[in-house]
């Protein structure tokens, strides 16, 4: 009998494609880097956010088998202010899935974030790897938001019920170091450390553009990030220039909103049209929890990069470029890296090293997690056999 190649199923409250924001740039990552080590990825779309023409039709171009289940209304929360770990899970999602690996037989079986665990509760055999890929964690995030003075929103828990989920789940995947223990210690059965990192646009061969403004902003339209624009913003005044990209424009009116009135860049079809529009990424991040997507994205970029500390959190920065305390200390850096060609090269010497250090690390996870799918699929395959 001729083996077949393990076959996985992604479940997501998010659309893959286009892939312009950070979760959905993490959601293709993963199973590009899987595609690559000969794991059949299929997709579920839950259209818990909508789905449009577009977004329809850049999945099904871009999946081998792409599934869709259409989300229902979300009731009330389950307690007072805080959602219960199962609220935007409906059964009929649980069923979808279910039906899906009686006759696809998958090897395994992974949801996006703790919230769709239910699903795992629900297949039978024979038994899938059930994974869950947390991106961020969510007990205590409400707590958290309110402490940096910002209305919660999105997702949130408590600690307990998000425990009961990561439970459920035989493979844990933490975005970052710092969560993996944290995530262990609210009952994960084992965890595995797997970044985030595309593929370092500086071994490509393709030339950057002439950029349009020499400092630039991409950021999505959450609390932290409207709240660390304004904050960059109010430090920034008087220069260098920079430009804003990127959903949190939605949120902020940049040309009447902020004072140093930084020029929109939208919308952004393709991310690489950021960066070539750019002569340095700004990453203005002042909170906030998991691996900041778009600052590993802005890594890899081949742009050099200058941020703050919340903004390389699970990183391994190696440059006071890299280490801004706030964002009065992120400017003073602008200005420095615009006055003293040094320290600019300095930086850009640093986003490489640090890009290069981080590929590779995501590398060896990914063959760990491919290895785990792999396994499974052995066992699948001597089942067929017996």
């Amino acid at each position: 009998m001729t083996r077949r190649a393990p076959r996985l199923l992604i479940v997501s409250p998010v659309a893959s494609h286009p892939a312009r924001q950070g979760n959905a740039a993490r959601i293709v990552a993963v199973a590009d880097g899987l595609a690559a080590r000969g794991v059949l990825c299929e997709f579920l779309y839950h259209t818990a956010e909508g789905m449009t023409a577009e977004e329809e039709e850049a999945m099904r171009a871009a999946w081998p088998a792409f599934h869709v289940n259409h989300a229902e209304r979300r009731p009330e929360p389950r307690f007072p202010g805080l959602w219960g770990i199962d609220d935007w899970c409906p059964q009929s999602l649980v069923a979808r899935v279910a039906a899906l690996h009686r006759t696809r037989r998958y090897d395994a079986v992974l949801v996006n974030y703790v919230w769709l665990t239910r699903v795992l509760e629900g297949l039978g055999g024979p038994a899938p790897l059930r994974v869950l890929d947390t991106h961020d964690v969510f007990g205590g995030r409400r707590e958290l938001a309110m402490a940096s003075g910002l209305d919660p929103s999105w997702f949130f828990t408590t600690v307990a019920e998000e425990s009961r989920g990561l439970a459920r789940a035989d493979l844990v995947l933490a975005i970052q170091a710092g969560e993996a223990a944290d995530l262990e210690a609210r009952g994960a059965r084992r965890v595995l450390l797997l970044g985030h990192a595309p593929p370092p646009r500086f071994l490509t061969a393709r030339p950057f553009a002439a950029p349009r403004a020499p400092y630039g902003v991409l950021a999505s339209g959450n609390p932290w990030n409207v709240a660390a624009v304004r904050a960059l913003d109010a430090a920034m005044a008087g220069g260098p220039a920079w430009l804003l990209a990127g959903s949190v424009l939605r949120a902020i009116d940049a040309a009447h909103a902020l004072r140093s009135r930084p020029p929109a860049l939208d919308p952004v079809e393709d991310i690489a049209d950021f960066y070539d529009a750019v002569g340095c990424v700004i990453v203005p991040n002042t909170g906030g929890t998991g691996l900041k997507i778009k600052t590993v994205e802005a890594l890899m970029s081949g742009r050099p990069v200058i941020g703050t500390v919340h903004a390389f959190a699970g990183l391994r920065p190696m440059h006071p470029g890299h280490r801004a305390a706030d964002p009065p200390s992120l400017a003073a850096l602008v200005r420095r890296h615009a006055a003293d060609p040094a320290f600019a090269a300095e930086v850009a010497g640093a986003t490489r090293r640090l890009a290069l250090e981080v590929a590779a690390g995501v590398a060896v996870q990914q063959d760990a997690l491919a290895a785990m799918i792999r396994s499974r699929a052995v066992e699948a395959n001597a089942d067929l056999r017996g």
